[in-house]
């Protein structure tokens, strides 16, 4: 069950990834003292849950939602550069074949980019480190069914480029759409006056890499033009300090200048490890500049090629405020609030910093800073401010709720008590509650709304179903439905206290196992974390 609260949005240049939902069917807090009566209860895991919440750390420093890996389907684009990455490595392995049909599949459903793109991302895809002719592309494409439209885009742009694009889109676009007709044999429909105009433009741009593209594409139908303008200055930028220049630029600027200085070699060697597969490609051929000698030193490819011969995307695996807060729940949970990873605590003070801090960031910054107990800056003094300031609706409807649930969650944390609001609860059918249902009566709880959560589940043996759910694989029903059994004053047996461990061993990571999914056997994520901690306190 997602629970949500409408508050969170993007951060600073979107690095700071957020979702606008936020899970907060969590525990009241002082769950303890929170009905039931007085139980003993079991030992329990998450002596090493801080310790483990690497295994969940984003790029970005803050916890990723889960630890499967999102978006690393095969693509065009990375297949392009990564095989041509792959290729660049001097005395390497042969690369794995591309399966023409998964290539086909790829070029007809990769629809993000026009056919003219695509085709020249299956030229790339199919040709060597320096090939320019690849006679299965033609092939790919007939197949993929965007042959004849990838070519007559491609014809089109190049003798009306689009009169919106810069010099700089203009120069790559047209360098890209020769080299795709070159590889389909198509070259010759190219008019002379076309290759002119662009050998003029390469000589007067300034940026080495579509200069680099274009002066390539030129060649490889017989026109040299010398990138006279971006070779200005080159001797002096290739020995500069790195901050000076680009590193795709830089490495552009060695491939024109065919010289690889001790400064460009320094610049550029972090850059084979760059999630960008264009980037490493360029930077790698700059750093075999010079013959064999220079390439067995260099580290391989971090790509990897598949046995078909595509390439998977690699997105930056980021994390964001939501689940870092329901990480923070989790610590907290299970007494482990004053173990909080160096890296997190970091990285929250940087936000609680950052002046650019976007304002739906500050309130959950404030709430998680809060909960463990930090001070993380003035974002997060200001987030707490408007968290005093939110207003709960006075009735819960289908239209508010996520505003509701939000102020709901944002005054529990804060202790600001239960608001004036009113609840009613849809006619639950069979003796069971609904899983909304359950989310709203939690959000009173946890809100100090205690005499309500408990008038709205009277009749039900929410204990009962939560053992239930917990056989059933739904993990953050049975975390809510023990909480709501509390915050209700019901009698939670002594007997599921005890259970509680065993059923949730199928929920526990493989390899983390202070961590745990939403399901048995899935991957361990920070909301399941929350709600087995939950269960466990």
């Amino acid at each position: 069950m997602k629970n949500s609260l409408p508050m969170e949005g993007t951060g600073r240049r979107g690095r700071i990834v957020t979702v606008a939902l936020l899970a907060i069917a969590a525990a009241a807090l002082a769950v303890a003292m929170v009905g039931g009566g007085s139980v003993d209860r079991p030992e329990r895991p998450g002596s090493d849950l801080a310790e483990q919440l690497d295994a969940l750390r984003g790029a970005n420093d803050l916890v990723r939602a889960t630890r499967e890996d999102a978006g690393k389907e095969p693509a065009l684009y990375p297949t392009a550069y990564g095989r041509r990455e792959a290729a660049a490595v001097i005395g390497g392995k042969p690369l794995p074949e591309v399966r023409p049909d998964a290539l086909a599949d790829l070029a007809r459903s990769d629809v993000l980019d026009p056919p003219a793109w695509r085709a020249h991302y299956v030229c790339l895809s199919l040709a060597g480190a320096e090939a320019t002719v690849s006679a299965d592309a033609a092939t790919v494409l007939e197949r993929a069914g965007i042959r004849r439209r990838a070519e007559n885009e491609a014809l089109s742009y190049l003798r009306a480029p689009d009169v919106e694009d810069d010099d700089l889109t203009s120069l790559a676009t047209r360098a890209a759409h020769l080299q795709t007709l070159t590889c389909l044999g198509r070259d010759d429909a190219v008019s002379r006056g076309t290759l002119d105009r662009l050998a003029a433009d390469t000589a007067r741009v300034t940026e080495p890499l579509p200069a680099l593209y274009a002066a390539e594409a030129l060649r490889a139908v017989g026109v040299n033009s010398p990138a006279r303008r971006a070779l200005r200055d080159a001797d002096e930028l290739l020995k500069a300090d790195c901050g000076e220049l680009d590193v795709i630029q830089r490495a552009a600027l060695s491939l024109l200048r065919k010289q690889l200085t001790q400064q460009t070699r320094a610049c550029l060697l972090p850059s084979l490890q760059d999630s960008d597969t264009q980037t490493r490609w360029v930077v790698r051929r700059a750093l075999t500049l010079g013959g064999t000698a220079p390439s067995k030193s260099l580290p391989s490819p971090v790509g990897n090629i598949r046995s078909d011969g595509l390439v998977a995307k690699e997105p930056t695996q980021l994390g964001t405020l939501t689940a870092t807060y329901n990480a923070a729940q989790a610590l907290t949970a299970a007494a482990q609030h004053n173990q909080v990873p160096d890296w997190l605590k970091r990285r929250l003070n940087q936000l609680g910093s950052d002046p650019e801090l976007d304002s739906s960031d500050r309130v959950l910054l404030a709430m998680t800073c809060h909960r463990l107990s930090l001070t993380c800056g003035p974002q997060a003094k200001k987030g707490a401010e408007e968290a005093a300031e939110l207003k709960v609706p006075t009735r819960l409807t289908t239209e508010n709720q996520r505003s509701w649930h939000g102020a709901m969650a944002t005054r529990a944390e804060f202790g600001l008590g239960c608001p004036r609001t009113s609840v009613e609860l849809p006619e639950e059918k069979g003796g069971m509650v609904a899983a909304g249902s359950l989310r709203t009566v939690v959000a009173l709880a946890d809100a100090g709304c205690a005499g309500q959560a408990e008038e709205l589940t009277k009749g039900f043996d929410l204990a009962a179903q939560a053992r239930e759910a917990l056989r059933n694989g739904e993990l953050l029903i049975a975390s809510d439905m023990v909480q709501a059994a509390l915050a209700s004053d019901q009698n939670v047996p002594q007997s599921l206290w005890e259970d509680i461990p065993r059923l949730l061993q199928g929920y526990r990571d493989d390899e983390h196992r202070d961590l745990y999914a939403t399901s048995p056997g899935g991957a361990a994520s920070a909301e399941a974390t929350r709600a087995a901690y939950y269960l466990l306190a």
